[in-house]
Parts: structure tokens; sequence; C-alpha cells
């Protein structure tokens, strides 16, 4: 297998991927640090590079896990998952639901695309048309009925519509289990050495700093300090434990069902 000096790491820049990234980003003597190499970009973006190779290890949708042909492992134990409402993943509608033919979905995401038209077709049994937009889209401006927003992006345009879905709540109402947004997923053609354990302490130094991370962040972000903490602690856990694993195989099934993912896919960790 391939050894590299240092592990090629991928993230997103969202909030809620902080507190996984935050010694990483912030201390150059955390230990196991020096192994890593760490960049950020959008999830959809993250999936293209651990797919071509330019990433060794990608905190990436799950989605992906379940679309591609490569050998990927999942680090055990660290996800960015929702227990009920998670507020960063909103369809934000000028119309009521029901009445919902035409959706844009933020590019940024692939999960969250696949999440939403799980939840219209087996909740609401409707199967609208859907659009590509940009994470700036303004819901109240768009051409369609309904927008997907996720992350930051929507987080800054909760409840600027007459109506909506958080998709974590759609979700454990539908099936009463957490779902797994992403996780840190490795090609299996590299050599890890420390890096998952690296990773796993990095997830729990992080949590224990998310007052700090909340305080930079809400400046950044020009959020409310208590919109941070409250996302933070209350709606985004980053467990993969035995019931997110069993939401990860039932987001598998529907996606199956749905023609969003390729059959026989096994769950393989590192």
């Amino acid at each position: 297998m391939a050894q590299e000096s240092r592990v090629k790491v991928g993230a997103v820049s969202f909030l809620n991927t902080k507190p996984l990234i935050y010694p990483l980003l912030e201390d150059s003597q955390f230990p196991g640090n020096e192994a890593i190499e760490l960049s950020l970009a959008v999830p959809s973006r993250l999936a293209i590079e651990l797919k071509d190779g330019a990433l060794n290890v990608g905190l990436i949708p799950i989605i992906e896990y379940f679309r591609t042909d490569s050998e990927y492992r999942i680090i055990r134990d660290i996800s960015i998952c929702s227990r009920g409402p998670v507020l960063s993943i909103q369809l934000l509608s000028r119309v009521p639901i029901p009445e919902i033919r035409h959706v844009a979905l933020d590019t940024s995401s692939r999960s969250s695309r696949a999440l939403v038209q799980i939840v219209l077709a087996e909740k609401y049994n409707l199967r609208p048309e859907f659009h590509s937009c940009p994470p700036t889209i303004d819901p109240q401006e768009a051409d369609t009925d309904a927008v997907l927003l996720i992350g930051d992006a929507a987080l800054r345009r909760l409840g600027t519509t007459d109506y909506g879905l958080d998709l974590g709540a759609e979700w454990t109402a539908l099936t009463g289990l957490p779902f797994v947004y992403a996780c840190w997923v490795a090609r299996a053609d590299v050599e890890l050495g420390e890096v998952p354990q690296t990773l796993l302490n990095a997830k729990e130094y992080g949590i224990k700093k998310i007052p700090k991370i909340v305080q930079i962040e809400a400046q950044r972000l020009g959020f409310a300090e208590t919109l941070c903490q409250d996302y933070l602690t209350k709606h985004i856990f980053y467990e993969l434990g035995d019931a997110e694993i069993v939401g990860l195989k039932k987001f598998y099934e529907l996606a199956v069902k749905y023609d969003l993912a390729q059959p026989n896919v096994t769950l393989k960790f590192v």
C-alpha cells in the first residue's frame, strides 16, 4: 500500500464540522497533527477529491460512500449526525408542503439532496422536479416552490419562508433513527498509521472546546452565540454508535429503493 509522508485529509468548513477539526486547524502541536495535511472544501467537492485520489481521507457526505466503486473504509466512532431537528438541513417553501412541484437543491450538498427526495416520497408521496441552485440563493426569490439549503446557509435562512421542513426532524419522525450526514472515509490503498486515532482525539478535544468555537464562529458568521451554542450541543452529534449505524443502513435501503445509491454496498470500517 502507498505510504504518504503526510496523509491528505479533507473536511468541510461549516460550523458543524469545527468540533471535529478545531485542533487540526488551530494547534500545530496537537499530537498527530504532523502526520496530517488538512484542506477545506464543500462536501460535494470533497467527495470528488477522495474518489480521484487527491485526498486520502475525507469528511464526505455519506451518500457518496454508497455510490462509489472505490474501496472505502469508514473511520469508527465519528460522524456528523442528528437525532431529531438538525436546523442546518432545511427545505424552505413558499407553498404548503403537499403543493410542492419544483425544488431547488443546494449544490454544496449530496446526502441532503438524497434525503429530501426520500422524505418527500416516503412521507408525503411527492415526486417533484429537482433543480440545482447555489447556496447563496434567497428562497423567497427562487423560481421554484421550495429550496433545500444546508449548513451555514440554512442556519442563515431559518424561518424566512411560510412553510418548511427540518430534514433531521422529518427523518427521525419517519424512521425513529438518527441520521448520519457525513463520516470520515478513507481510501483503502492508503496506510493511515495513527490518523484514525488522531481524528478521534481531535473530536474529543473539539467537543470540549465548543464554548470557544462558539465565540469564534458566531463572530465569523454573524450569528448569535446562543444559536451556535444550541446548534452544536442540542442538534448536532458526533458519535457513530449502534443506533447511528442502524440509521445508516436504513438510509442506504431507501436510497437504493429510489435509485439514489448502488445496490450491494456494505459498510466497511478502518
